[in-house]
């Protein structure tokens, strides 16, 4: 219960009447890789899956998939957790405990204009529409609004849905995609405490959404945190 109330407040639904105000990053989430990419001087590798990830006392070697090993510092996992667990030739038990803790739920988003499935009532329109169904084994559906949440000073509602696709009007649908979400469970928000653990450890920092609730902002943050752990244990160059 505490954990839902905080994901309530951190998100500002804990009032009726004052909704929060939504703040976009102007260009989609991708403009914040591109600017990452204008600051960042080493190389940047596309379409080179890694196969695992072995550790050494003075060194972490990767293995791509069809590719040569290569030697590096240390590694940062920014996947999902399960991925990450499935990377490591070698985890060790509070890996596997950690890590292995939080399941993940399959989801299918689909980008849409059918205003059918918002609210009868305009006036109830949100930025998140949740669908109560009476399927109680059916995954959660949620509705969400890019018109709201993006602020397009467009005519056309544009909406995306989890879980809903069969009652989406096929004319209406722009495109599908498959997510895979985090589900928190009381085992999972235990486990989210235990990250000192082991990020720091053998090489190896972890990074991702799933340290917080979930979100684009919470990966951010995952990652500042990795970054400075990893900063605080290099040696300081000499004057």
């Amino acid at each position: 219960a505490p954990y839902f109330v905080r994901f309530f407040d951190n998100h500002g639904m804990l009032s009726i009447d004052d909704r929060p105000t939504w703040r976009v990053v102007r260009g989609g989430s991708r403009t914040y890789v591109q600017a990452f990419l204008e600051e960042f001087s080493g190389t940047v590798r596309k379409a080179t899956p890694i196969q695992s990830v072995h550790r050494y006392p003075d060194h972490v070697e990767l293995r791509p998939v069809d590719a040569p090993p290569e030697r590096f510092d240390a590694v940062f996992l920014a996947t999902h957790s399960d991925t990450s667990l499935r990377l490591l030739a070698d985890p060790r038990p509070s890996e596997r405990e950690i890590l292995g803790a939080i399941p993940y739920q399959r989801n299918e988003a689909v980008l849409h204009t059918d205003a059918s499935l918002m609210p009868r009532r305009r006036r109830a329109w949100a930025a998140w529409n949740y669908h109560v169904g009476t399927e109680t084994d059916r995954p959660v559906s949620v509705t969400y609004n890019m018109n709201i949440l993006q602020g397009p000073e467009v005519d056309t509602q544009f909406l995306v849905t989890l879980n809903r696709s069969d009652e989406i009007a096929d004319p209406a649908v722009i495109e599908r995609f498959v997510y895979h979400h985090p589900v928190f469970t009381p085992a999972g928000v235990a486990a989210q405490r235990r990250i000192d653990e082991i990020s720091g450890h053998d090489r190896t920092y972890y990074c991702g959404a799933y340290w917080g609730f979930g979100f684009h902002e919470d990966g951010v943050k995952s990652g500042i945190a990795a970054v400075e752990r990893f900063a605080a244990r290099q040696p300081v160059p000499a004057a």
